[in-house]
């Protein structure tokens, strides 16, 4: 007779020299068996393709009909993305992602037809699939990739096809589609096998220590105990027959799992195997049981279902983002879509500014907590927030600091318990971060756990909003350096002679701006006025100028430019110009257009008696009505008609007309950028009344001046 306990091992060590499935259970015939394993096979293999298809990293595809969002998302995520031609079928771009994958440089990929990629023996059947997309906006299939260097991998490709007939690839190793089941079943194979053995009365007759340290029973205990006290899955067939272990086998066949009872009366979920032991007479004399405590594993199963869920949830809400009409309109939104996540009470998008203070630019809160939430927060927190959000997303329980004082306090009394943080950047910037929180502890433990799916605003987030936070920062830091060189002083002017050219006499003196650092003035002031610091900057350097030509030589005119812009600041003009100690001349650059002359002109007469000389005539948007609507005393030759007008019959006509126009229209004009002797001859000859150019003298700073003779006159080089 063969004994139970030697079925029992040899039971036991088939199963322990396979994998990491259960085995079927076996009867006389082996039918049993053979059906539960193509179940159970078939079950297992549904699982694993619908975590692929729930995987979050589906939702890429989703979110790149923006091509302002592909470009940043594309630069952040780790899987492949190619972008072909849907007709030629030819790549049009790829990311950083696709060459690190296939070891190609980008130049070896942009125009290469994609199945340069693909295994000679997997093209055929990649190129129907990719046929499909004409009438199939979105596929997935596999393939084996050729990498540079000759290698095979294998690969899974999500195809879609978008709206204007290009399609966009997203392809990863095809390992990377059963992760998720391949980490459950490690984990399910690291519990211990439960092995059993019950005799004809269905009576525990041996146990192993794995099935009495789970049951709370000793091993004593558990032998000679009814077995369907400890697993409860059989019934008689009627009140008056015993229960046989056929019966109670047969049962436990039609379960993949049963509830196993413990001594103080708990319950874990199985899963049980059972196999009938026959003497060599072939009689049914008892059964072997393998089991496997599934608890935590169906536990693990059941979080990471809801995990998908809450992913593919997330990917929905960011896929509904769209740009709003400002930043704090964008802010907002996604503040919103972070709000319906599962166990988050408030959500907040904060930016960091150059000094690195932190600045909430959009809040979804209850009004009970929205008050601390928006209070400034210490610098100590706000160093720690811009070090932090540099490494990546991160949660943590709140906890009541001493350094983050009354904020700290506040907050800690509103019933806040978790927040989790995922950064927002752009280029080689940490920009800020979006935030959620629970404001009560049954909730704190899900913010908690939802990290991966919080996680996946923050590139969203990035795509929305970076570009315009960049901007900004960008901006501040401008403005910064603006704010610095007016308060240091890093400028000061030159002043450049203007001359009659009749007399050869020096009349006046045009005052110009030279920064410290070198930069152009006209770009310092182009950006100064860009970001809303041109008017300080500009009337800066006016002071200045003023104050230093009261040492200039007295009984010429002083030339100063004033951009139409300035012209909203009428009292910061009136007190800097009451300054200077000779007549004025109001320069207007003609290099921005002029909307409305007759308010330009109003604001001019203010400062009477004050002359109004127009700038660059010939070049940007000057024409003969806008040096009329002016009403201007001075026209200056733009240097670009002054240019080699010696030798320039056209430019010579232009000169002519003007003086024409000058002498009808009761101005003067200037030639401006003389710089050789026969420019100066011909602009003279033409009819021009005064010069101004390197000819007659570079511009110097101002007591350069002071020590020429007052008697001595500066004229033209002949």
């Amino acid at each position: 007779m063969v004994t139970t306990k030697s079925r029992l091992l040899s039971e036991a060590g088939s199963y322990m020299g396979s994998s990491s499935q259960l085995p079927g259970v076996h009867n006389s015939a082996g039918k049993a068996s053979a059906t539960r394993s193509r179940r159970q096979a078939a079950t297992s293999d549904g699982k694993a393709k619908r975590a692929s298809r729930a995987r979050p990293q589906a939702s890429i595809a989703e979110l790149l009909d923006g091509e302002a969002r592909y470009r940043v998302l594309a630069d952040q995520t780790k899987d492949a993305i190619f972008l072909a031609d849907g007709r030629t079928h030819r790549i049009l771009d790829v990311n950083a992602g696709a060459l690190q994958m296939t070891g190609y440089e980008r130049a070896e990929l942009i125009g290469s037809r994609a199945s340069k990629l693909v295994a000679p023996e997997d093209r055929a059947h990649q190129r129907s699939r990719a046929v499909a997309t004409a009438t199939d906006r979105s596929l997935v299939s596999q393939a084996r990739y050729r990498r540079k260097d000759g290698s095979l991998f294998k690969v899974e490709i999500q195809q879609r096809r978008l709206a204007d007939g290009r399609v966009l690839a997203v392809v990863r190793g095809a390992s990377q589609g059963a992760l998720a089941e391949d980490q459950y079943s490690q984990m399910v194979a690291r519990f211990d096998l439960l092995v059993a053995t019950v005799d004809r009365d269905v009576r525990i007759s041996y146990a192993n220590t794995a099935l009495s340290e789970l049951t709370g029973w000793s091993l004593a205990e558990l032998i000679g105990r009814p077995a369907i006290e400890v697993l409860p899955v059989a019934s008689p067939d009627s009140e008056n027959q015993p229960l046989s272990v056929e019966v109670w086998v047969r049962d436990l066949e039609g379960l993949s799992t049963s509830e196993l009872v413990t001594r103080s009366g708990q319950r874990h979920v199985v899963a049980i195997n059972a196999t009938l032991l026959q003497d060599q007479y072939g009689t049914n004399v008892g059964a072997a049981i393998l089991g496997q405590d599934v608890t935590q594993s169906r536990a693990a199963q059941t979080e990471l279902e809801r995990e998908l869920r809450e992913r593919a949830g997330a990917a929905a809400g960011i896929a509904r983002l769209q740009p709003g009409g400002s930043t704090e309109e964008t802010a907002l939104a996604i503040c919103t879509e972070l709000r319906g996540l599962r166990g988050v009470d408030f959500a907040l998008v904060v930016t960091f500014s150059i000094e690195g203070v932190t600045t909430v630019l959009a809040c979804d809160a209850p009004e009970k907590i929205r008050g601390e939430l928006l209070a400034p927060t210490p610098p100590v927190r706000s160093a720690y927030l811009q070090e932090r959000a540099a490494m990546g997303p991160w949660v943590e329980r709140w906890k009541e600091r001493l350094e983050d004082g009354g904020y700290g306090t506040a907050l800690a009394k509103s019933g806040l318990h978790s927040v989790s943080y995922a950064p927002i950047r752009y280029a080689d910037r940490t920009l800020g971060f979006v935030v959620v929180g629970s404001l009560h502890q049954q909730t704190s433990d899900s913010t908690h756990d939802s990290l991966p799916v919080i996680a996946e605003f923050g590139p969203a987030a990035s795509a929305l909003l970076g570009v315009e936070l960049h901007a900004q920062q960008l901006a501040d830091e401008l403005r910064s350096r603006l704010h610095e060189i007016v308060r240091s002083g890093a400028f000061h002017p030159v002043f450049q002679p203007i001359v009659e050219l009749d007399s050869g006499r020096v009349v006046g003196y045009e005052a110009l701006t030279r920064f410290a650092d070198g930069e152009p003035p006209s770009s310092r002031f182009s950006a100064a006025w860009r970001i809303g610091a041109g008017a300080e900057l500009e009337l800066a350097t006016l002071d200045r100028a003023i104050r230093i030509a009261k040492g200039l030589p007295s009984g010429r005119w002083l030339s100063v430019n004033i951009s139409p812009r300035l012209l909203s600041h009428l009292d910061e003009i009136r007190r800097v110009l009451a300054q200077a100690n000779r007549p004025l001349v109001l320069e207007i650059t003609e290099h921005e257009l002029i909307s409305d002359y007759s308010s330009v002109r109003e604001a001019l007469q203010q400062f009477s008696p004050a002359r109004i000389s127009v700038d660059d005539a010939g070049a940007g948007f000057t024409n003969f009505a806008h040096i009329v609507d002016l009403q201007a005393d001075f026209v200056k030759l733009d240097l670009g008609l002054v240019r080699g007008v010696d030798a320039d019959v056209a430019r010579q006509a232009m000169i002519v007309a003007l003086c024409h126009f000058a002498r009808n229209t009761d101005c003067h004009l200037i030639a401006e950028g003389v710089e050789t002797r026969d420019e100066a001859r011909t602009v003279k000859s033409l009819g021009v009344e005064f010069g101004q150019g390197y000819w007659y003298g570079r511009p110097m700073e101002a007591d350069a001046f002071g020590r020429v003779p007052k008697t001595k006159v500066v004229a033209p080089r002949t």
